[in-house]
């Protein structure tokens, strides 16, 4: 299984740091040399430098992941639960509920964090230097593969947002930028990724080891691109099926190189532990550096759902005290009102808290998994019977059994499922073959959310469009909703836009109001529709 060396990329990694500190320097007083140089902007900076931003940056910090991918996305989708996340209670939080917005677009003061921003200075570095450099046409595909992946997080969590001028606030002073429909964002980012791929040309150079995911395999961000695009597609289903469908099977022709194979082929940023070649949250798993001072526990939905069926992921994802009798967390409850619930013992050591095996500052951040793929290439198959996705029930097993082996990269050694124990699981639990189309998606997608374990954004986005699992609004076994919750009881559907945007914004944040909805948590993006 691969897993890169972050040690081999040391140069890049501290290359970043001067990248980072040269977008935010000021120029000395007393040089009169390059007065016609624009002193907040690097010149002529290398682009294995700026891809290596783009990636870590993508990955992650603890301020924005603690924030939108654990207190929010993960306890929403019930796959963790904490006594005082906001998502545990639908309750609003300003600064929580904007900040994968804030550090996307701004970098939320911390200019290699700015994604948005960087991946778009990358972009047009390399276009306006490809006439007369055609050996940038890797970096320049690669680049754009990466900025869709980086604005689908966004527009899949806030809905319409800047897209076209997006991060042209210091490359053209656009500090006001237009919001664009989520239906506009969306066949852009179709067409990009599509022109990304055919873009990609083995005979000219890459990043080399400044790409931290492939290491410049070309074939394998081909992968990974029209992985992302059958991500987009089923992302349709609710409003636009056709397209979905035309969109999926686009991505998996094998002409333009086809999805993900295997687990290889998986998306992962790899990290280190400690700052040695960097300070903590440039080289660092963001969610371990949460973990170290926030340890969440596993979900009563999620542990009850792995227990149900003989899970063995369930002692992975959390250290189980009573093999017998695991018991989750279950999301609604604050440290008062837990007690008033039927599994309080007295004690929180009941409750099963996540593994210290997936704690590590040194795991990989996770961006796509090639279990994801095969579940997808499932329900494909199901929708559209007859058509080139193949069999169900083969992408079922191999989503699964996919699933039960990457959990290696994060212990090599602990984290083993023998094969013995997957094919037990699957044989206990067999592809429904005899249900409803209903009945078969509902199993693909409760594996999906299973498999993105730890990957809340992608849980929440996938529940909302598929409607599985199907989960019970917090708290749960309960039918009274969180006093001062700001969903009306409602699971919630969307992020927040910043309320500060209405102000430094005011006319195209208007204008994004009144096409979408109000700016409130049951408000649904465009794809989601009822």
């Amino acid at each position: 299984m691969k897993r890169l060396n972050i040690f081999s990329n040391m140069k890049y990694l501290v290359a970043t740091l001067l990248f980072a500190g040269l977008l935010t320097q000021c120029k000395d007083i007393n040089d009169f040399g390059n007065m016609n140089q624009d002193p907040t902007q690097a010149n002529n900076i290398d682009p294995g430098m700026e891809f290596t931003t783009v990636e870590l940056g993508a990955a992650g910090s603890r301020f924005e992941m603690w924030r939108a991918n654990l207190i929010y996305a993960s306890a929403i989708t019930q796959q963790l639960a904490q006594t005082w996340w906001a998502g545990n209670f639908y309750t609003k939080n300003e600064e929580w509920v904007t900040a994968f917005w804030n550090v996307a677009y701004a970098g939320n003061g911390i200019t290699w964090l700015a994604q948005i921003k960087n991946v778009q200075d990358l972009i047009n570095n390399l276009q306006s230097n490809l006439d007369n450099d055609p050996s940038l046409v890797n970096k320049l595909a690669v680049a754009r593969i990466m900025r869709v992946f980086i604005y689908h997080r966004v527009t899949d969590l806030y809905g319409d947002a800047p897209y076209f001028n997006g991060g042209m606030g210091y490359i053209a002073q656009d500090y006001a930028p237009k919001y664009d429909k989520q239906s506009d964002i969306y066949t852009d980012m179709f067409k990009e990724l599509d022109e990304a791929v055919n873009q990609l040309d083995p005979n000219q150079p890459t990043y080399g080891s400044a790409d931290l995911i492939y290491n410049g395999d070309i074939d394998q961000w081909k992968r990974f691109a029209n992985s992302l695009r059958l991500r987009l597609a089923l992302r349709l289903v609710k409003i636009e099926l056709q397209t979905a469908q035309q969109q999926a099977e686009a991505a998996i022709d094998p002409a333009n190189g086809g999805v993900m194979n295997s687990n290889d082929d998986m998306a992962i940023v790899p990290h280190q532990d400690g700052p040695s070649t960097g300070p903590a949250g440039i080289n660092t798993n963001a969610n371990s550096e949460v973990f170290a001072v926030d340890r969440p526990y596993l979900s009563q939905t999620l542990v009850n759902w792995m227990n149900d069926f003989g899970d063995p992921r369930l002692e992975i994802y959390g250290e189980v005290n009573d093999p017998n009798n695991p018991v989750g967390l279950p999301n609604g409850y604050d440290a008062s009102t837990i007690q008033n619930h039927s599994s309080w013992s007295g004690s929180f050591d009941t409750y099963i808290q996540l593994n210290t095996m997936l704690m590590d500052l040194d795991d990989p951040m996770i961006f796509q998994t090639y279990a994801e793929v095969e579940f997808m290439l499932a329900e494909a198959a199901v929708r559209w019977p007859g058509s080139n996705f193949g069999d169900a029930e083969e992408h079922y097993n191999n989503g699964v059994r996919a699933a039960m082996t990457y959990l290696t990269l994060y212990d090599a050694t602990g984290a083993v499922i023998p094969n013995g124990q997957i094919n037990t699981y699957l044989i206990n639990n067999p592809f429904n073959n005899g249900g409803t189309d209903a009945d078969k998606l509902e199993q693909i997608n409760n594996q999906y959310w299973a498999a993105v374990f730890l990957n809340g954004i992608e849980a929440w986005a996938n529940w909302r469009r598929s409607g599985f699992p199907v989960l019970e609004p917090s708290p749960v076994d309960d039918p009274n909703p969180w006093p001062g919750n700001q969903s009306n009881g409602e699971i919630p559907r969307r992020l927040l836009y910043p309320e500060v945007e209405g102000l430094l914004n005011q006319q195209n944040y208007d204008e994004a109001i009144t096409n979408q909805g109000p700016n409130n948590f049951t408000t649904r993006v465009w794809w989601d529709a009822p």
